[in-house]
């Protein structure tokens, strides 16, 4: 056995030693945070996935994307790791380890070439622009799909060699669990009819007949995703530019992928659109024409080999060259994942042309963007790490401006918090989320007359449900019951199972006495999320009032279980049992402890 796991090592060496560097380099994710952007929804706070709710992964969408198996993957990682980040990091190294693999085994099939087979598994493992897809949890859908994808590729080999109609169906069976982990995965037909002329040296309408069932299957899940882009406003229709502008700016990001590919220097998750000036087009515009031309040239001079990778790059770049416009960036790391392939292959056939020794060459690259990728991890320990360091390179970005306010909310740095909503209110003033957020700052600092400032200057421009259910819980904290009712009931008409609309109004009927009400509202949003503690000491207060004592303790129990510091719900279950005739000692002096002063009272008054 040992003899044998030694040949496949010797023989694979480049490989082997490609896959521990990675891992070493990797290895320093397993004591990294998760960020704010995805994550939570992804995986941290969606109730789907922490409570292995099958039909809902399979039925709903996240984040807006149709992803059940990778939703499925996320739900198996929490019954293995629940909340710890390092666990939910390495599914996603495992994954890249396999694809790594994979590639490999890719290479060595199309090219018969060791140095094209090598460094296109070393680039793919180790290229810091692959950081972004491995080192993000929420890319969990990048790199999962990619086996799929890789795994349909390796099939299909087999079936065109073999002609063997499993193979076939095994290949389809990648392509559609491919497309339910990432739905990007639809181009993978077109990436096929590329294999196909650099394997028949040709150029055919032959090609698309077996994929035929891969495309229709391709529009199919194209369509879905469309809609749900749409519905989760993934859309971004502030850069919907005329086509003649698309065109320029897919050139640019084209040649930008390029650079960065050769040259990873100031790597960002951000890559703002640049300034829509008359270089950025006239550059574009030449790389569009430069491509054209060199497809051309390749097909006349039948160097079909060259142009079926050319090919391959574009085709799995196509999707995120922004024709249909989506998200904040104009070009992304992580968008590079599988189209990083194709220019690993491209380098290495260029370099085979001057005959250096295969394992050298690897061993130099090995080294080199080991270092590179090793720094650029760095950036990634926490959220707001991430964040000040897009901001050094592109400063004054709303994205980053946002995000940064909201983790430091989170963090509880709220004075540079609120300079970072400000900066991002100030440079877009027409984006609704940075006042929105800034409205939540405000409140949380019990400035209520600012938040509802914030809030309308948020409804002015996007009528925002959320910022309706802020400005409810601002008036609710100014005692104007009246209108945080009507704001609470009015997102309630289109959105009635929105949690926190519920909350406000019962807080609302529990002031106003409305004690049957408040129950009514409190159940509702512990039917729809049974893991906030808020709802159950809320709950218990009412079930207080009402002189059901041991309903009250039994909703503080919760409430304490699911948040052992939440110190006044020690206090109220303390008041219970004392009407129960209990030892209420314990829960006073805890409170109390905590200088929550109706607790030091009652301390002194019932126990000494």
């Amino acid at each position: 056995m040992f003899s044998k796991l030694k040949n496949i090592i010797t023989q694979n060496f480049v490989l082997t030693l490609a896959l521990i560097i990675t891992i070493i380099v990797y290895s320093k994710f397993l004591f990294f945070g998760h960020i704010s952007w995805d994550d939570p929804e992804m995986v941290f706070k969606n109730k789907f996935v922490k409570g292995f709710d099958l039909k809902g992964l399979f039925t709903d969408h996240f984040v807006g994307n149709y992803i059940p198996i990778t939703m499925l993957t996320h739900a198996i990682a929490w019954l293995f790791f629940e909340n710890n980040d390092g666990g939910h990091h390495l599914v996603n190294i495992l994954f890249h380890l396999i694809n790594g693999i994979l590639v490999y085994r890719l290479g060595k099939r199309l090219f018969k070439n060791d140095l094209v087979s090598n460094l296109g598994a070393v680039l793919f493992l180790l290229h810091p622009m692959q950081i972004e897809s491995v080192g993000w949890i929420s890319e969990l859908k990048n790199v999962l799909s990619t086996t799929f994808y890789l795994a349909g590729t390796l099939s299909y080999l087999n079936y065109i060699t073999i002609l063997k109609k499993k193979d076939y169906i095994l290949c389809l069976l990648f392509f559609i669990l491919g497309c339910l982990s990432k739905p990007s995965v639809v181009i993978f037909p077109l990436a096929l009819i590329c294999l196909d002329i650099l394997i028949n040296k040709k150029v055919s309408a032959k090609f698309v007949l077996n994929k035929i069932p891969f495309l229709l299957l391709a529009i199919l899940f194209g369509i879905i995703n469309i809609k749900t882009q749409t519905a989760d406003l993934f859309i971004n229709h502030s850069h919907e530019f005329p086509i003649y502008q698309r065109i320029g700016f897919a050139g640019f990001a084209l040649l930008k992928y390029l650079v960065l590919f050769l040259f990873p220097l100031n790597l960002s998750v951000i890559y703002p659109y640049p300034e829509t000036n008359i270089s950025v087009f006239i550059i574009g515009f030449c790389i569009i024409i430069s491509l054209l031309v060199l497809t051309f040239l390749f097909i006349k001079q039948k160097k079909y080999t060259a142009l079926s990778v050319l090919l391959f790059i574009i085709v799995n770049l196509i999707l995120v060259l922004q024709f249909l416009p989506f998200g904040e960036v104009l070009y992304a790391d992580r968008y590079l994942y599988i189209p990083i392939i194709g220019f690993a292959w491209l380098l290495a056939l260029l370099l085979s042309k001057l005959k250096i020794q295969t394992s050298a060459l690897s061993f130099i690259f090995i080294v080199l963007f080991s270092v590179f990728s090793f720094a650029r991890s760095n950036a990634w320990k926490t959220a707001l790490s991430l964040y000040e360091d897009i901001d050094k390179k592109y400063p004054n970005q709303f994205i980053v401006l946002n995000s940064a306010g909201v983790e430091n909310m989170f963090l509880n740095n709220d004075t540079k918090a609120l300079d970072y909503l400000n900066k991002a209110v100030t440079v877009a003033p027409r984006n609704y989320k940075g006042f929105y957020n800034r409205g939540l700052l405000y409140l949380k600092n019990n400035k209520p007359e600012e938040a509802i400032k914030s809030f309308n200057q948020a409804l002015d421009l996007y009528q925002y449900s959320k910022a309706y259910v802020g400005r409810a819980a601002a008036y609710y904290m100014l005692q104007d019951f009246p209108k945080a009712i009507n704001d609470a009931n009015y997102v309630l008409k289109t959105e009635e199972n929105n949690t926190r609309a519920h909350f406000v109004l019962g807080n609302c009927y529990n002031d106003l006495n409305r004690l049957q009400d408040a129950i009514n509202e409190y159940n509702k949003c512990i039917e729809l999320d049974k893991d906030e503690a808020d709802f159950y000491f809320k709950r218990g207060i009412v079930n207080g009032k009402k002189q059901d004592f041991n309903a009250c303790t039994s909703d503080m129990d919760v409430c304490l279980k699911l948040n052992p510091e939440h110190y006044e719900a020690y206090y109220w279950r303390g008041v219970a049992k004392v009407n129960l005739k209990q030892n209420a000692c314990d829960d006073f002096k805890i409170a109390a402890q905590k200088n929550y002063q109706p607790a030091i009272a009652a301390f002194n008054k019932f126990c000494r």
